[in-house]
């Protein structure tokens, strides 16, 4: 019989030489760091405390009746290891990390995580007591303490060896689908929905969410804070780049699509949410309910509302007691303790941010939905949910930096200047415009973001618009009766338009601002959308901004150009006003300088000039009256100048750096010569292509130029002609059929060196194998 030792918790354990012995004779030895005997703890860990800890929670992950408050406190030791409670500048590199990371390790490396999974796992392989409202039976200490192990293991996750701590939490559905539940609790929503996170962002591949039981009985368990946070898990499960292994290259992107076996994952789930019919309406009341940040009068900006709260909260707290764990408040996540192996406290400061965020969240959740092939059945039904204007409501409340006077701010965040415009709400007001964006990009509902009066306008400009007049303006009055649109004076559009107009050249939100008003001119031009939004005078604002300022954020300038292409296309009155800005030859140089340098970011305009020449000149304006009445339409109807264009938009692509910002360019070079095959000169443009533009090249020659295109050309093809993909957006912006962008594309493909239409008559000679 074999001899055992017992520790003073009254554990047994054997002695080495017996479990030796019953290891050669049975099989069996030691199996977890607990039977290990006191002696042996110095030779497994240069310091004591890690085995220590390990083997106390171990002794609890296997005790039915252990003590919930010793246990508590143990994980409280191990929480306190992992955090830091001195204050420090954020360049500064104490030893404390690195002490931090070695515990990290050491408690990795002897099983650790196993113990926390024991403990987080407890009494679930057990039955569960059902109730109305709730997923799971557990009792509040023992929530309490699996919330505690929650945040344990997310805190393991930021350091060297997370994913060693993600890989062994994903080794079973289990452990992922028991953490769900742990959702629909009031201790533990914030942690659970933490490490969720965490561990599909470590996954190589999206997470199926029919894999997750019970997933629709679970949301209507939520309440609104709970399902704002559960947004956080929604936002990796549905975004779009999650399902590519290659995030930016469309050709990568391309060739995994059409690979045997894939599955877009995001159209998979949304559908799955998109089915629970209480989603969308709950996630659109949180969005826009009003009261989300703190506001005070007389504050110029929404960061001296934060610091004045921040202040407030800090003098009530110094009065408050707070000698013993506050049960009843306690929230994983929320509640933290304040030293090591300290109390857990409530923290206001965490509490209030972790509410912007949720809101953050939510608004980029509702902007997800609208980016998947279900785009249209969503937008019409945040129509019909009155997204609209809720959303122009809580713009109202929203804090814009042009209204902080130069020396009225009372506070800067250290080391940031005076132009910096840091603030908890930036988050928000970026999603928020991005929704605005996703929620009109093609919409039938766009005009919702009118009020009533503006809508009038709109309807009087269209009515004298002629054959540029809108057919589907009507449809919209029933709309109108269901009070979908905004209230009051000004719509939604108008309160971005005079926020854009204001905003300073280098504003973080002049991006997204001008990118909100774009996608609201998107799809079949609108002749009465543009004269409204240039009786506010956008039109001279954007172009302003470009020939006054040196614009050097490469995303304001691109978007701003396609705000300016969208509101000049087709229209003459524009290129009228656009006359009005470039009043002098250098002006004009210098826009026409600033388009050239950023081709990239201007295509999109060049593409507009180009069929608004077009279309003038089916509407039988003379030519030499277009170059005596409008600039720019002198400017692009000179020939060399096109050519021009021409070479540099294909030169500057190729199949394998093309992404989703630049594939425009290869659309772009398509219209001229669209046009071109109009006119029977496809063969005029290609060969100046080669000739004129020989002397140019790179050593390799004109004839590597035009394989460049003719190898974009079949990507084209390949990218545009599959059946996933919608190309009617391709068709109402160029107000050219699809049918004929196909034919002029197989056109030029064509693998036939003797037709003077087919790019492969230009390349001598076509290299072998090569072909489409």
């Amino acid at each position: 019989m074999f001899r055992w030792r017992r520790n003073q918790r009254g554990v047994k354990r054997k002695s080495v030489f017996l479990a030796q012995e019953q290891w050669q004779y049975q099989g069996g030895g030691f199996k977890r760091l607990s039977q290990l005997p006191e002696h042996l703890m110095e030779v497994v860990a240069k310091k004591r405390e890690v085995p220590d800890i390990i083997r106390e929670l171990d002794s609890f992950s296997v005790c039915l009746g252990f003590d919930c408050d010793q246990c508590l406190a143990v994980l409280k030791r191990l929480l306190g290891k992992l955090m830091n409670f001195e204050p420090r500048r954020s360049h500064d590199e104490g030893p404390q990390d690195e002490e931090q990371e070695q515990f990290a390790k050491t408690f990795c490396e002897l099983g650790g995580v196993e113990v926390l999974l024991r403990l987080l796992m407890f009494g679930s392989i057990l039955p569960h007591v059902v109730h109305a409202n709730k997923v799971i039976w557990e009792s509040e200490r023992m929530l309490r303490i699996k919330s505690v192990v929650l945040e344990v293991l997310t805190k393991l996750t930021t350091t060297p060896v997370g994913e060693q701590v993600t890989s062994k939490l994903l080794e079973s559905d289990d452990v992922l689908n028991y953490v769900f539940t742990l959702l629909a609790h009031q201790k533990t929503f914030v942690n659970s929905c933490q490490l969720i996170e965490d561990m599909l962002q470590s996954r190589k591949d999206v997470l199926d969410l029919h894999r997750i039981h019970n997933l629709r009985t679970l949301l209507s368990c939520l309440d609104d804070t709970q399902l704002a946070n559960f947004c956080r898990i929604l936002a990796v499960a549905i975004s779009d780049l999650d399902i590519y292994e290659n995030k930016s290259s469309l050709y990568a992107q391309n060739k995994q699509k059409r690979s045997k076996g894939f599955v877009n994952l995001r159209d998979i789930n949304q559908e799955l949410l998109l089915g629970i019919p209480e989603l969308l309406p709950r996630l659109v009341k949180i969005a826009i309910n009003k009261d989300y940040t703190p506001r005070y009068r007389g504050m110029v900006s929404e960061l001296d509302c934060w610091m004045e709260w921040i202040e407030n909260q800090m003098a009530e707290e110094v009065f408050e007691q707070q000698n013993h764990d506050d049960f009843e408040d306690f929230m994983g996540g929320i509640s933290e303790p304040s030293a090591e192996g300290g109390h857990m406290v409530v923290q206001q400061g965490l509490k209030i941010t972790e509410e912007l965020v949720q809101r953050v969240e939510v608004v980029y959740v509702l902007g997800l939905f609208l980016l998947g092939k279900h785009r249209k059945k969503v937008q019409r039904k945040l129509a019909d949910l009155k997204l609209a204007p809720g959303l122009s409501d809580l713009f109202d409340q929203f804090i814009w930096k042009y209204q902080v006077g130069r020396h009225h701010s009372r506070h800067r965040l250290r080391g940031h200047n005076a132009a910096c415009e840091c603030s908890p709400e930036v988050a928000l007001k970026i999603q928020f415009l991005r929704l605005v964006h996703s929620f009109c990009d093609h919409s039938d509902y766009k005009h919702l973001l009118l009020s009533k009066n503006e809508l009038s306008e709109v309807k009087r400009i269209n009515a004298k618009a002629g054959p540029l007049a809108l057919t589907n303006l009507d449809s919209i009055n029933k709309m109108v009766g269901r009070q979908l649109m905004c209230r009051g004076s000004k719509g939604l559009l108008t309160k971005i338009v005079e926020v854009m107009k204001k905003e300073p050249t280098t504003s973080t939100f002049r991006f997204w601002l001008a990118r909100a008003v774009e996608s609201y001119l998107r799809g079949d031009t609108s002749y009465c959308d543009q004269i409204f939004l240039m009786r506010r005078g956008l039109l001279q604002h954007v172009a302003s901004n470009i020939v006054e300022h040196e614009i050097r954020h490469k995303e304001i300038l691109q978007s701003s150009f396609d705000l300016l292409g969208e509101l000049i296309k087709f229209n003459w009155e524009a290129f009228k006003t656009f006359d009005s800005v470039l009043t002098t030859q250098s002006k004009f140089e210098k826009f026409v300088s600033t388009v050239n340098r950023n081709m990239v970011d201007s295509n999109m305009f060049i593409r507009s000039l180009v069929l608004s020449l077009e279309h003038f000149r089916s509407e039988g304006k003379d030519t030499e009256m277009d170059k005596k009445d409008s600039k720019l339409m002198a400017y692009i109807c000179d020939f060399g100048r096109q050519l021009d264009y021409l070479y540099k938009l294909i030169t500057i692509i190729s199949v394998q750096n093309l992404t989703q910002e630049n594939v425009s360019c290869l659309n772009t070079t398509l219209v001229f010569l669209m046009f071109a095959n109009k006119k029977n000169q496809l063969p005029r443009y290609l060969q100046a292509l080669r000739d004129e533009k020989e002397n140019m090249a790179d050593v390799t020659g004109a004839g590597s130029i035009l394989q460049n295109f003719r190898d974009l050309l079949v990507f084209w093809q390949d990218h545009y002609l599959h059946k996933d993909k919608d190309c009617s957006a391709l068709e109402k912006s160029s107000r050219i059929s699809f049918s004929y962008w196909k034919k002029t594309v197989a056109m030029l493909v064509k693998d036939d060196n003797t037709d003077p239409n087919a790019v492969a008559y230009y390349i001598n000679p076509l290299p072998a194998g090569r072909t489409n």
